[in-house]
């Protein structure tokens, strides 16, 4: 029997990389951005048509290219920006790989016009389906102009996977005002179908950046600098705050993140001044040395790793904290609070097999004012399992699962009313096969799906691939939550909006960091509402205070 392994084909292997390059239209003009901007433009035109699947234009006035770069630029790994893997671990740039390019050459027909400042003629070069077909001498101002045409024509699996026009040209969108947001020198005007979508003209501060970007909102300018980490935050009042962190711009060294950490550090430094699971609105910009960042995590280079994250996280919230005047109490009492429990509060209980069997008496019950809807108070914790509560003239005890439970489902029906939620897109699509009922009943609740963040597509007449499921959800099985929410629809079709939202706040494998161990006692007793029947199967029993126990005697 011959040999079975064989190497790939260079174009095979160009439409991979590209898989975990560019999945959009928006990645492509994120990638064209960031070259963009390295390569020292001041002003820089984006335009698209058909929401990036047609045309995707980007043009800048930075340093340009030689004939002979603009050849290389199309190949696989060749890149000015790093040499050595001594330069990989201080990248100072937006883009380092050398993929971007070769990758969108892969799934298109491209062309790059480019043309050094000091040369009489700049080059053309055409790629199609990652094949170079023409290099040339051409007539161009100083600069680069990449231009993308039919995205993914040569991968059509790959192309029905793109939302409606609308959807593709919004993510665009947002793609440009995080760039704009973090550049305030930087002109940037964006064209959708030959018209005029935005402009972001060239401001003096980031701050004015922000307001240009934001609209007529008053926002609290904070700068701070401790332990070599300088912070520059904009941020609008807590009145603005929403669900989820969207609308909380995160940038490291100049460079877009998604860092729940780190949003988390945000809105913890607020105190209680913020709802449990809001987030601020705004930008918050931080500076650090290049060698404690490591941007070489991501293929999309939107997640960086830090050599000390958690020592990070700390001081961001102590900046943020000693401007936000979360606390009368001023540096002192967060000094002593994140000295005691870091920006993670502490867990209202061990995990599961703890050996501490003793009730626990809450801090929150004298460390924070009653601000439950029925002036519910943390008295203790039992055995981890259980929550004790005084209520004016009554106790409670609650199931800490069910009240874990209810704060799951309170935080995606917020979150799902404030806009559709943010999927989180899966690694590994997962499949599954529906039957008549359930096709039926995934058509005729399809928008209301894909507005709490699921994102699927058919493989053919029974069978589906899940994309996305929520991101609120958590860790958890795509196919199971995709299920149990269809299944929530077809026996409850009264109130579809919060039958899924009952299903997927079952389903979530939410972990303790991203909910009891962020959400300290009170704040979960504070969100249940014990006028609503669906969340009173959380309280166990309750009893009436005698009137000297109301009055505060023995």
């Amino acid at each position: 029997m011959g040999a079975t392994v064989q190497l790939l084909d260079d174009t095979l292997v160009d439409q991979i990389a590209a898989g975990e390059v560019i999945e959009r239209p928006a990645n492509l003009v994120k990638e064209l951005l960031e070259n963009a901007i390295d390569a020292g433009a001041s002003s820089i035109t984006v335009s698209v048509e058909d929401g990036g699947r047609a045309l995707v234009r980007v043009s800048d006035d930075g340093i340009g290219m030689s004939a002979e770069d603009a050849a290389l630029c199309v190949q696989r790994h060749a890149t000015s920006k790093i040499a050595t893997f001594d330069d990989l671990v201080t990248v100072r740039t937006l883009g380092f790989r050398g993929e971007a390019l070769p990758s969108i050459g892969a799934v298109s027909r491209m062309s790059i016009t480019t043309r050094r400042p000091a040369d009489v003629e700049g080059t053309r070069v055409l790629v199609e389906g990652g094949v170079v077909t023409a290099i040339s001498p051409h007539g161009c101002p100083p600069g680069t102009t990449v231009e993308v045409e039919d995205l993914f024509y040569n991968v059509p699996a790959r192309k029905k996977f793109l939302r409606a026009r609308q959807t593709e040209t919004s993510k665009i969108f947002e793609v440009c005002q995080k760039t704009a947001l973090i550049r305030p020198q930087l002109r940037l005007l964006v064209f959708s179908d030959g018209r005029s979508a935005r402009q972001y003209l060239p401001a003096k501060s980031l701050a004015e950046r922000a307001y240009a970007v934001f609209g007529d909102v008053p926002l609290e300018e904070i700068r701070a600098n401790r332990e070599g980490v300088g912070l520059e935050a904009v941020l609008a009042p807590i009145t603005l705050a929403r669900p989820g962190p969207r609308h909380l711009f995160v940038y490291v060294n100049q460079r877009p993140i998604v860092d729940r950490r780190l949003a988390r550090a945000v809105a913890f430094a607020y105190g209680d001044r913020l709802p449990p699971g809001h987030y601020p609105r705004g930008v918050v910009s931080l500076c650090l040395p290049a060698e404690d960042v490591d941007v070489n995590a991501h293929p999309q280079k939107t997640e960086v790793r830090f050599t000390r994250a958690a020592h990070l996280i700390d001081l961001v919230t102590r900046m943020l904290a000693g401007r936000l005047g979360a606390s009368p109490s001023g540096e002192a009492y967060w000094q002593e609070r994140l000295n005691s429990q870091g920006p993670s509060p502490s867990p209202i209980g061990h995990e599961r097999g703890s050996a501490e069997e003793h009730p626990r008496v809450a801090e929150a019950s004298s460390e924070y004012p009653i601000v439950a809807p029925g002036g519910l108070r943390l008295i203790a914790e039992l055995r981890n399992r259980y929550l004790l509560c005084e209520a004016h003239d009554r106790l409670y005890l609650l199931d800490r699962a069910c009240s874990e439970q209810v704060i799951r489902y309170e935080s995606l029906r917020e979150a799902a009313e404030s806009g559709p939620l943010s999927p989180q897109a899966l690694l590994f699509p997962d499949r599954l096969e529906l039957d008549a009922g359930a096709r039926e009943t995934l058509h005729a609740h399809e928008a209301l799906l894909a507005a709490l963040g699921f994102e699927w597509s058919a493989l053919g007449e029974h069978a589906y691939v899940i994309r996305a499921i929520p991101a609120l959800v958590g860790t958890t099985s795509a196919r199971e939550v995709f299920v149990d929410a269809m299944r929530a629809l077809r026996d409850d079709v009264s109130d579809p909006m919060s039958a899924v939202l009952g299903a997927l706040a079952h389903a979530s494998t939410t972990p303790p960091g991203e909910t009891m161990d962020r959400l300290r006692a009170l704040d979960i007793v504070a969100r249940l509402s014990l006028d609503q029947d669906a969340h009173r199967r959380s309280i166990i029993t309750e009893f009436a205070l005698p009137d000297q126990a109301r009055e505060g005697g023995t």
